[in-house]
């Protein structure tokens, strides 16, 4: 149990600090509400589509049969083998966003490569539960460079074969399965004698493509992410306060009526006055609407005067009448 000097004390501090509640929350909040928004735009930043290369381990002869054969994209054997054969996880896709691939094969600069002629490069991209997305199939042809007077001959080409041109995989999780060279082994060509291109390396490339909406973030993608948490913050911030506005402005009802009733007060003295100075105007008319009356009846009493002529003035004559009385005329005469 708390004393009442605890009790009296707790209740003024609470009573100090009730005003300021609602701001203390508000400031509490902004760490948070910082906190969230850099995450926010760090997700933004995070998934944001970018290019990717990935690097091909080209396999050849019986080991390329072996690995076609148990490979979970298998739909056909051979019993001469394959040509040079890679399969590879591509790294996590944006779904939506499309891609040029592209195969990029470094070659030695010998004769044989050249006189090879044209060669088949294929790309197939599965998902993981091996369902075909897409499976495509491009010519491709070893050329010697071009070489100055003063240049030197470069010991490896560069071969660009473009596979596939503003692509949406559906999916984030693809396989690729790449194959260079031609089934035949140029069997057909001149003795007969299994062939394969010689290749020093490969890699698999993705290119994004900008395009729409997406192509503003994946061309700027950290303004987008500055923008995105700037715009989360201002939301953000929008929503507490509209939360802890009518807080702050919430007076405490103790303090209402403790305001309250001096008003009170005021309005019943005020009233009380109004009530003496309303019957104080009423007595002044009653007294004088009882003067009046008296008055007039006053006067209605006092004798009307009657006027009386001096002696001094000429009493006014009295003009016959033309018609006169035979007897008065007779006395007369």
């Amino acid at each position: 149990m708390l004393l009442p000097s605890t009790r009296s004390l707790v209740s003024s501090v609470w009573f100090l600090l009730r005003p300021t509640l609602p701001l203390l929350v508000f400031l509490s909040l902004i760490p948070l509400i910082s906190l969230l928004s850099a995450s926010a735009g760090w997700i933004v930043w995070k998934n944001a589509a970018v290019s990717w290369r990935t690097t091909l381990y080209l396999q050849y002869g019986y080991h390329a049969f072996l690995f076609f054969h148990f490979s979970p994209t298998n739909h056909k054997t051979c019993r001469d083998g394959l040509p040079p054969y890679a399969h590879a996880d591509l790294p996590p896709l944006v779904s939506k966003q499309r891609y040029d691939m592209s195969l990029d094969l470094q070659v030695p600069n010998i004769d044989s490569n050249f006189a090879l002629g044209n060669f088949m490069a294929g790309l197939t991209l599965t998902t993981r539960s091996n369902k075909t997305i897409i499976s495509v199939r491009r010519p491709a042809i070893v050329v010697p460079p071009r070489l100055g007077l003063m240049s030197r001959r470069p010991a490896f080409i560069t071969v660009h074969i473009p596979l596939l041109t503003s692509y949406a995989t559906g999916t984030s999780n693809v396989v690729a399965d790449v194959e260079i060279g031609r089934r035949d082994h140029w069997k057909s060509l001149g003795s007969e004698q299994g062939r394969e291109l010689s290749v020093v390396s490969a890699t698999l490339n993705g290119v994004v493509v900008h395009h729409g909406l997406r192509g503003l973030v994946t061309r700027f993608p950290l303004l987008t992410a500055l923008i995105s948490a700037c715009i989360f913050m201002a939301i953000s911030s929008i929503v507490v306060g509209i939360c802890v506005i009518p807080m702050t402005f919430r007076r405490p009802t103790s303090i209402l009526e403790i305001e309250l009733e001096p008003v009170a007060e005021e309005v019943v003295v005020s009233s009380a006055s109004s009530d003496s100075s309303e019957s104080s105007e009423e007595k002044p008319s009653i007294l004088r609407r009882r003067t009046s009356s008296r008055a007039e009846l006053k006067l209605e009493e006092l004798p009307t005067p009657i006027l009386i002529p001096n002696s001094n003035t000429i009493p006014l004559r009295r003009r016959r009448s033309k018609l006169v009385d035979p007897v008065s005329s007779d006395s007369d005469s």
